[in-house]
């Protein structure tokens, strides 16, 4: 066969759950061939592989660029740097900007943002919000990948929807073929936690735990479960976070679930599945999230529905804001919540796969297939096969290091996770058969493209 662009060599390919020793090369940035090490064809650049695992690329489903609108926080250059540091390939980011993408003119101004800065690829969310019913189907039209919707109030100040205005949304969506993902927590349970939490002087950390119980987010789920069956819209919820969310989701799926009734997904975030309440008192409003990190009986429900497929999804939900702002003042409802994940996702996954918590296979489906089954860009994106865009998030299932946030290419420096020790790194980012990161060196000549639901 002809030369091509790129072999990759000797290393251990994820294929159909499975490590199959072999070669690959892509052209044109697709996988053109896959065979013996022997038989490679000729490459412009060729990656030795030897003692390194090939994962399809990673996909991270949930990221705010802050672009544009709060661009000292983050823009598409240096959060896309962050995802190929991280071994990030594609990104989602969500709408909830300065001015948050909720017709098309907002997305139009976004998408040059991201036209002229992204090092990786990248889709987009429409905002669905109070009073934007209308530009639903404009934004579909226009190329969004899905619609956000925020059941309680968050950064960006965006208003929520009224549940007649989510049922009557939610159809319109399933119109257009294309999933909302929510964020399941109950707007009035946490106003009046807050308030009450307010009045008795409690602006400590652990009162933003005791501001977000899990009743806000197991109602609210149920609440989004109820209008997506009655729609037939396709639903996702985003950072599931408790035990209660977990049994709602069960609860949905079956074991009977209904004829032509709305698919469901979750993701969950490191954060849910390594922090626990306790940490709070170690690392204060540096861990603070919405939905708020809960308990340790949380924690292990999540592990659970991760391992046996309930949880069908791992992001990250990296949401940077500056040191300043995280730590400013005395009161933890006046620091902003979230906080940077793309540079320590895969490693803290592998970590968890180093140390038996989750086989490597399952992994995979949740950080690379399954998102791009659910988001309509499958087979595109996440697997490795002869014709798909040649996407790999190439790691070191053997190295070991610290997270040091100081080094991150991230605009925002800390992370719950500083001085955590870790086994498992991603080594090469290669998108549609460029390669992005090298051994932590990042290509800014990079050119990311946006990426659309597949029909």
């Amino acid at each position: 066969m002809s030369s091509a662009d790129l072999v990759i060599k000797n290393g251990r390919v994820a294929v159909s759950s499975s490590l199959r020793s072999c070669a690959i090369a892509a052209k044109g940035g697709k996988v053109t061939w896959m065979g013996s090490n022997s038989n490679a064809p000729s490459a412009s650049k060729v990656i030795d592989a030897s003692n390194l695992v090939v994962l399809p690329g990673v996909i991270d489903v949930h990221v705010h660029m802050r672009d544009p609108g709060a661009t000292y926080k983050e823009d598409f250059r240096s959060g896309t740097a962050a995802a190929a540091a991280g071994g990030v390939t594609t990104i989602f980011d969500m709408p909830n900007n300065t001015p948050p993408t909720k017709n098309v003119e907002a997305l139009r101004m976004k998408i040059k943002a991201a036209e002229e800065k992204a090092l990786v690829d990248y889709a987009l969310y429409g905002l669905i919000t109070a009073g934007n019913a209308g530009d639903i189907m404009p934004l579909a039209r226009e190329g969004v990948i899905g619609f956000k919707c925020y059941m309680a109030q968050t950064t960006g100040n965006v208003v929520p929807p009224s549940d007649d205005e989510m049922l009557a949304d939610f159809a319109v969506i399933a119109k257009a073929g294309l999933r909302v993902s929510v964020h399941a927590e109950d707007d009035a349970i946490i106003q009046r936690r807050i308030a009450n939490l307010r009045r008795k002087n409690r602006v400590d950390a652990l009162a933003h735990y005791e501001s977000r119980p899990a009743e806000a987010e197991s109602r609210a789920i149920r609440r989004a479960i109820r209008f997506a069956l009655r729609a037939r819209c396709n639903l996702h919820i985003a950072h599931l976070s408790s035990a209660a969310g977990v049994k709602e989701l069960r609860a949905a799926r079956g074991p009977h679930p209904r004829r032509n009734a709305a698919s469901i997904t979750a993701e969950t975030c490191p954060q849910y599945l390594l922090l626990d309440k306790h940490d709070y008192q170690g690392k204060g409003s540096l861990m603070k999230s919405n939905p708020s990190i809960k308990r340790s009986e949380d924690k292990a429900a999540l592990w659970r529905a991760a391992k046996d497929g309930t949880i069908d999804m791992i992001a990250t939900d990296h949401a940077p804001h500056t040191l300043d702002e995280k730590t400013a003042g005395e009161s933890i409802f006046d620091q902003p919540s979230g906080f940077p994940g793309l540079e320590t996702s895969v490693a803290l996954m592998l970590t968890c796969v180093n140390k038996g918590r989750l086989s490597l296979a399952r992994y995979v489906q949740m950080a690379s297939e399954n998102p791009a089954k659910a988001w309509g860009i499958y087979p595109k994106k996440g697997t490795v096969s002869v014709g798909v865009d040649a996407d790999f998030t190439i790691v070191d299932m053997k190295r070991e290091w610290k997270i040091d946030s100081q080094k991150f290419l991230s605009k925002a420096k800390f992370s719950p996770f500083d001085g955590f020790r870790v086994k498992g790194a991603a080594v090469y980012t290669v998108v549609r058969g460029n390669t992005v990161m090298d051994h932590g060196h990042v290509n800014t000549g990079s050119k990311g493209e946006m990426l659309r639901p597949q029909a």
